[in-house]
């Protein structure tokens, strides 16, 4: 297997660091999508699995994040996360099926590109996708964040996440809160920006047209699962499947049974190989 790295320029401004892994004799190709505050070198496991099923990966660092240019935390517009992942698909390989894999915030930007029904991807796999949050907000403090992401849109604070939550297996807490390429700190803009961007997603779902795979644990403190429910049943396309996980927090592909997880993302991509 080649693994190659790169630099995918922004236009008007900006530096994407850019990575893929090409499999032997390539039956597809998968552009990977992390989530907020960690970075695409976390997806080893995932990689080197798909990678054996002979799927190509591409992946990248979503702009403020891992080795990517921006202000950690911060997004002036939600979209410009989409055009982020816009890009990556242009960069990809086209030599077979395009699939898509977006994790939590990664799965919420995965689905607003989805509905704008974009041509050529053969399908997606979307992870605990962020479309609430599980720990139910005040609403005074939902109107402070949204006023302070207009007039002081790039003030920052720790963005909370307790490592403990992402998965059962301590080390991977370990790992998360010890890697020097994470970033624990979120702007007021990214929190309007971001919930913005949920209360969207129930009127946009209806127009994606491709088929979808989701993915939940029950147990995940971060983002809501009744959320992705709601959400799931509302998406268009004619071709799509829910699977929920009894007890998996928030990060299924770095759960203690993660390999159960890759069987069936593996087997979802084999069966929709065009």
């Amino acid at each position: 297997m080649v693994y190659c790295e790169g630099i995918l320029e922004v236009p008007g401004g900006g530096r994407l660091h850019s990575w893929w892994r090409e499999a032997q004799s390539a039956i597809g190709h998968v552009v990977l999508v992390h989530g907020f505050g960690e970075h695409s070198g976390r997806y080893h496991d995932l990689t080197e699995f798909l990678c054996g099923r002979g799927f190509s990966v591409h992946a990248f660092d979503l702009r403020g994040h891992g080795k990517s240019s921006g202000l950690a935390g911060h997004i002036d517009r939600f979209t410009d996360y989409v055009d982020d992942l816009r890009l990556a698909v242009a960069s990809a390989s086209q030599s077979g099926p395009l699939f898509l894999i977006g994790h939590s915030m990664g799965g919420l930007i995965t689905l607003r590109y989805l509905a704008g029904q974009p041509p050529d991807i053969a399908g997606a796999v979307i992870s605990a996708p962020l479309l609430g949050f599980a720990v139910r907000i005040p609403k005074l403090k939902l109107a402070i964040g949204r006023a302070s992401g207009l007039v002081a849109p790039r003030m920052r604070m720790a963005n909370e996440i307790d490592p403990a939550h992402l998965s059962r297996d301590p080390e991977v807490g370990r790992a998360y809160a010890e890697d020097p390429l994470v970033r624990r700190v979120v702007s007021a803009r990214w929190f309007s920006e971001a919930t913005r961007a949920m209360r969207a997603m129930p009127a946009a779902v209806p127009r994606i047209q491709a088929p979808i795979l989701i993915l939940h644990g029950t147990e995940d403190k971060l983002a809501a699962v009744d959320a992705t429910r709601a959400v799931f049943d509302r998406i268009g396309s004619r071709d799509k499947q829910l699977k929920i996980y009894p007890g998996f927090y928030h990060e299924l592909f770095n759960e203690p049974d993660k390999q159960d997880v890759f069987q069936t993302v593996g087997d979802w991509l084999s069966a929709h190989l065009r």
